[in-house]
């Protein structure tokens, strides 16, 4: 389980239950556990202001740099 952070401001955004190995380049909607952004149209932000991705349908393609992450990887799935 995976806690995302916005790396302005340092709130919570995500839990997310990462799979596999490598970067966190998007969120799998069905993935996410707690959500705790506020989205303006396809835009995906902390309530900072700082836009942490853009919704694509099924998942939400991250912007880099935008957010900090922690935690550890699901290995079962």
């Amino acid at each position: 389980m995976f806690t995302i952070k916005c790396s302005k401001c340092k709130k919570k955004l995500f839990k997310y239950v990462k799979v596999g190995k490598g970067r966190l380049w998007h969120c799998w909607k069905e993935r996410i556990v707690e959500d705790f952004t506020i989205r303006k149209g396809d835009r995906v932000m902390c309530l900072c202001g700082n836009e942490i991705g853009v919704n694509k349908g099924r998942y939400i393609k991250l912007r880099r740099h935008s957010f900090t992450y922690k935690g550890s990887i699901d290995t079962k799935a």
